[in-house]
């Protein structure tokens, strides 16, 4: 068994100034001399971001091996299979870390308002697709599902800058604050990019725009289809923030064959971009259609992926509701904090060095393939009100791998 004895702050430090080799030396060391749990786990995520991902492997099957009931370990585990391509053990890791993540305990300061209405809708949606009973999923007559929609929406609409919470009671209060675990499973599509799209043409868009390529009709229509679907019917959006949009991560069910398949379809699709690159994380963002999306902010990544699936018959201005992107990265020396959770500052430097700003219009299934490095922010959108209309976007991050 080993110890649970915490990492020192100097490394932790180096790690949050993303001093990945100086950190990984350090960790090295104590895994050595007095190994611990939390130790090996850092290591292993240390070396995921180094692209050593054999290292990273080895040292997080040791954290696994001596705590199999260790979420975090087990979930770092999955994230290395997926960026080694080991898909089926990726997936069957991330099953296992569903069912061994305890359940959340209630918050005093209430649920967020905008997750509680995501779930309303979400829920009734569900009931009604699969043709079960109305108080199945959520225990609630219709008439107080359409009065408390309405007052969410209210409130949601009144709100300033940051969204509000609220005090629920009652089965279907827990149910809008943790709702049933559900997740569509289906295998992926035989192909899941759009055989049209031209892999020479978005790497030479790339270099020529100093890092940024848009590509139209990323998926095949297989593919986006059954995205939508996976996107519709999981209850997958466990992470609120302040600002009013909701997360869903790989640790919560975003994850899919489609989705990891997608990542190795695109390595072989643009070799001279991706080739030398993996996978290490994803996501997906929705957006309530009154609160805006993610502020200004870089990704912890060499590329990014960043693209739409939701219809183009939801976005009320079609020349808006995609993505800002600036042609400046974050310095070197900031923090991840520095640069993806410091607006005002982000908008400062920018301003300073006269960063050049260019807008991203919108469009389902559009994809903007970036150096996730440069500073980007949600265009400011409207979209139609309802479950289905939401806007919502899924990013997927690639780090180089080391070479030995």
């Amino acid at each position: 068994m080993l110890p649970d004895t915490p990492v020192p702050n100097g490394i932790q430090k180096s790690v949050a100034s993303g001093r990945y080799d100086e950190a990984a030396l350090a960790l090295a060391r104590l895994a050595k001399e007095r190994p611990s749990l939390p130790v090996l786990v850092l290591l292993a995520g240390v070396y995921l971001q180094l692209g050593d991902l054999a290292a990273a492997k080895e040292q997080v099957l040791k954290a696994v091996d001596a705590a199999p009931t260790h979420s975090e370990a087990r979930a770092l585990l999955a994230r290395i299979r997926a960026a080694l391509d080991e898909r089926e053990d990726a997936l069957a890791d991330f099953r296992a870390v569903l069912d061994l993540s305890p359940p959340p305990s209630e918050d005093p300061a209430g649920t967020p308002v905008h997750l509680a209405l995501h779930n309303l809708e979400q829920l009734t949606y569900l009931e009604q697709l699969h043709g079960l009973p109305a108080g199945t999923l959520l225990p609630m007559p219709a008439a107080q599902r359409e009065e408390t929609r309405r007052q969410f929406n209210e409130i949601l609409d009144k709100a300033g800058s940051v969204a509000p919470r609220i005090r629920l009671g009652g089965d279907w209060g827990r149910a809008l604050a943790e709702p049933p675990r559900m997740r569509r499973n289906e295998p992926a599509p035989e192909r899941c990019l759009n055989p049209r799209n031209d892999g020479q043409e978005i790497i030479r868009d790339f270099r020529e725009s100093g890092g940024v390529a848009r590509v139209d009709n990323l998926l095949s229509p297989a593919a986006l289809a059954q995205l939508q679907r996976f996107c519709l019917e999981s209850t997958v959006w466990r992470r609120s923030y302040r600002q009013g949009y909701l997360g869903a991560y790989p640790e919560s069910g975003f994850v899919s064959p489609l989705l990891l398949q997608l990542a190795a379809e695109l390595k072989a699709a643009l070799p001279e971009l991706l080739g030398e690159h993996h996978l290490t994380y994803w996501w997906s963002f929705v957006c309530q259609h009154q609160r805006p999306g993610t502020d200004i902010h870089a990704d912890q990544s060499d590329i990014s992926l960043n693209f739409w699936i939701t219809p183009d018959s939801a976005n009320l201005v079609p020349e808006g509701g995609g993505l800002e992107m600036w042609n400046v990265t974050a310095p070197p020396d900031w923090t991840f904090n520095d640069y993806n959770a410091d607006g005002y500052r982000i908008r400062l430097h920018l301003s300073r060095i006269g960063a050049q700003q260019k807008s991203y219009p919108y469009a389902e299934n559009r994809a903007l393939l970036f150096k996730g490095m440069l500073f980007h922010e949600t265009s400011s959108f409207r979209f139609a009100e309802g479950f289905e209309n939401r806007r919502q976007n899924i990013t997927m991050l690639f780090r180089r791998g080391r070479r030995r």
